[in-house]
């Protein structure tokens, strides 16, 4: 499993790529498969039109505009988990088992009610422009309570969680070397979404 990590401050533009046709039409269906309770007690996973990924964003970001918190570099965390083609297309409920258990290994839950809990989302929305299927993760890292969540060697976390997570899960088993196989730069879709995260909607 290949992680993408980038990070932003306009949580609704990254949404509206993320529920919007794509580049290349190629974004079909998209919809939740997992998320913070009440995000997904709103919209569980029916399909996401314009109105709800903007309602989505709204309530992401809710607790840093409540709080009045900034967080330098942007407090908008992005991350798309990417399976190799061999793996073929999971079901929405592997989907949403690995993203709770991505959020829980990156530090990004809870932690059994020793922090404050945080809003995110995990949404797909078809196979990328080279099959592979994939999640894209947004959270934000202020949370309900306006203390923000430790990024420290995110790129580094998420390889790792990766790992254990093909491990897990029986999926195809990807090395981390020096090449690194995470990337910290948006590329392709990515660009695109990163692109549109810098629009106020």
């Amino acid at each position: 499993m290949i992680p993408k990590v980038g990070r932003g401050d306009r949580v609704g533009g990254l949404m509206a790529y993320l529920v919007g046709p794509g580049r290349s039409n190629e974004h079909t269906d998209p919809h939740l498969v997992a998320g913070d309770p009440a995000v997904m007690a709103w919209h569980d996973d029916n399909e996401l039109s314009g109105e709800s990924g903007r309602a989505i964003a709204h309530h992401l970001d809710q607790p840093r505009r409540a709080r009045g918190v900034e967080v330098k570099g942007g407090h908008v965390w992005h991350c798309s988990l990417s399976l190799p083609p061999q793996d073929g297309e999971l079901p929405d409920e592997k989907w949403a088992q690995i993203a709770e258990s991505f959020m829980t290994r990156m530090g990004f839950d809870d932690a059994e009610g020793t922090k404050a809990p945080m809003r995110w989302a995990a949404v797909r929305h078809g196979l990328s422009g080279n099959g592979n299927d994939h999640i894209h993760l947004v959270v934000n890292l202020v949370r309900e309570d306006g203390t923000k969540a430790s990024i420290h060697q995110d790129y580094r976390r998420a390889q790792k969680a990766c790992r254990e997570l093909e491990v897990e899960h029986g999926l195809t088993r990807l090395e981390s070397d020096g090449r690194e196989r995470s990337q910290r730069a948006y590329t392709h879709a990515e660009k695109a979404a990163h692109a549109l995260s810098l629009i106020h909607i």
